[in-house]
């Protein structure tokens, strides 16, 4: 699933953790009493006599101020549990809020929308008449969602034309954690949230992947806003064995300690979590256990920091009270609530699981350490191949990698007879990115239409100059800008750029060890300039 989907999936969901029982509410002679009963008795703080007196359930937890105590109906509560195994009955698509009305993110296969067939990219401006445009997502799902076998007349907008049509809801199951094997060797598993099935189908796609010959892991907690306790403690296993995975104190103050689940085996290959702002309570539990017991890597943001614990009561009238009873800490006691969990790499800007897949390196063994960069980051000492790195795939992710690593660790670069560690100031940054290249210094204010001028010692092959062997590169985005080259002497040519210079852009004009002279001779280094544009 993509991000804009699982963030939109992620703001219908209440934030929540839950232990993974029912306690019925003592008898009282009103479910006001049986209410006020459990927040006197049991709420994680002593509750005021403000919020006790209240006269009805609504004003109590209103005075309460607490957005994760909660009560709801039987129908609202299944809903809500059926939100967290993510189960629905609607018409199956991801949405998105624009300006003129609903966006279609994604169509779940199978679903009713695609049966009907609706696209990624279709605007829906209308359902049973309703004009959708300047809605909520909560509110647009609450008018898409309905009854199994009900019908939403849907007004859709595609490209330059409308049309209308019917759609026929039913009920979806959309898996909680979903798997792949990424770039042939990494296991990649998605958990998007932490219902009762999750711990079964995480450790079916875990041993699917095992058989797959994995070495390395990304587990793919962002967007995730918790479950069940049982289900994180029960994926913590996989990483932590039984050790302890949280710490609980509630209302007492005594600290309680939960382990996690015991199986048959541990992953003990590198091992890293993406995180963000969404990643919440189940979310947080997990990240922190993997984090105290040094069993992976976190990369992304700092998470939500939601650390209480929910359990659920019910009351004489069939509804229920989802109450909080707890805060939760991580294994060695750090604060959760209101804090979250920091990352060991913070990838604010750009796509964590990009950066993810760049550390973890291709598969296989290689001759030496030429042409790779090392630190480390958490538990693990990752070694970048910066022939990936370099690309215009990955140039982006690696500069933000890069600019994470040097304020906590030590960089080192790989050469035949080792690593060296290396200092590198902003303004030679360029060493770890072509490390075995000389530096020739920089042309600044040249304008946008410049052509440069390459002079080499001696004549050249001139079949050997081409966009492999010279590059001109966009420091900051690494995209490679098209250059023509045309010889002037049997020792100079031109490299003229195919499109203008961006204005106050700084580039690379990088000239390889691939050229060569008339003899079959090869440049006895690689070399590059910096190039300063003038601004307009």
């Amino acid at each position: 699933m993509n991000r804009a989907g699982k963030t939109t999936i992620c703001l219908l969901f209440l934030l929540t953790i839950l232990f993974n029982f029912h306690a019925p509410a003592l008898a009282q002679d009103t479910v006001v009493d049986e209410v006020r009963s459990l927040l006197e008795t049991s709420y994680v703080d002593p509750v005021s006599g403000e919020v006790l007196d209240a006269p009805t359930v609504e004003e109590m937890l209103e005075l309460l101020g607490d957005p994760y105590t909660t009560y709801f109906t039987a129908e609202e509560y299944q809903d809500f549990t059926n939100s967290l195994d993510r189960i629905f009955s609607g018409i199956g698509i991801y949405i998105d809020i624009v300006p003129e009305g609903v966006l279609v993110i994604s169509v779940i296969e199978g679903s009713p929308g695609e049966e009907a067939g609706l696209r990624p990219g279709d605007i829906i401006v209308e359902a049973d008449g309703r004009n959708m445009a300047g809605l909520s997502v909560e509110e647009a799902v609450t008018i898409l969602r309905g009854p199994e076998g009900s019908a939403v007349e849907l007004v859709v907008s595609r490209s330059e034309d409308i049309f209308s049509i019917t759609v026929i809801r039913k009920t979806i199951v959309v898996p909680t954690v979903t798997g792949e094997v990424l770039d042939g060797h990494i296991g990649y598993i998605d958990i998007d949230s932490f219902g009762l099935n999750t711990p079964g189908a995480f450790g079916d796609i875990v041993n699917e992947l095992k058989d797959e010959h994995v070495d390395g892991w990304i587990v793919d907690l962002r967007d995730n806003p918790g479950g069940y306790l049982d289900s994180a403690l029960d994926i913590a296993g996989y990483f932590v064995g039984s050790d302890i995975a949280l710490q609980i104190r509630g209302r007492s103050g005594a600290t309680v300690l939960y382990r996690a689940a015991e199986h048959s085996f541990i992953i003990n290959q590198p091992v890293i979590f993406l995180v963000n702002e969404y990643s919440a309570s189940a979310s947080e539990i997990l990240a922190a256990a993997v984090k105290d017991h040094e069993k992976a890597t976190l990369v992304g943001t700092g998470t939500y920091g939601k650390g209480t614990v929910q359990s659920v009561y019910t009351l004489s009238d069939g509804g229920r009270l989802k109450m909080t009873v707890a805060r939760f800490y991580s294994p060695k006691g750090s604060e959760i609530n209101e804090v979250g969990v920091a990352p060991d790499l913070v990838m604010r800007e750009l796509d964590s699981l990009q950066a993810a897949k760049l550390l973890l390196g291709s598969s296989g063994e290689k001759e030496d350490n030429t042409g790779f960069i090392q630190f480390k980051s958490g538990p693990n000492t990752f070694e970048i191949d910066l022939d990936a790195a370099r690309s215009a795939e990955y140039w982006p992710v690696y500069k933000e990698i890069l600019n994470s690593a040097s304020k906590s660790s030590e960089l080192k670069i790989g050469t035949g007879s080792g690593w060296k560690e290396v200092t590198v100031e902003p303004e030679r940054n360029w060493l770890l990115f072509y490390p075995d290249h000389g530096y020739l210094g920089e042309l600044n204010e040249v304008p946008v239409d410049k052509v440069f001028k390459i002079r080499f010692s001696g004549k050249v092959d001139w079949r050997t100059v081409n966009k492999e062997s010279v590059e001109l590169i966009d420091i900051e985005t690494g995209e490679r800008v098209p250059v023509n080259f045309q010889p002037v002497s049997d020792r100079v040519v031109e490299a003229i750029p195919g499109e203008y210079l961006k204005p106050g852009a700084a580039y690379w004009l990088v000239i390889h060890d691939a050229v060569r002279g008339v003899n079959g001779t090869r440049l006895k280094q690689g070399v590059l300039v910096r190039v300063k544009v003038g601004s307009e």
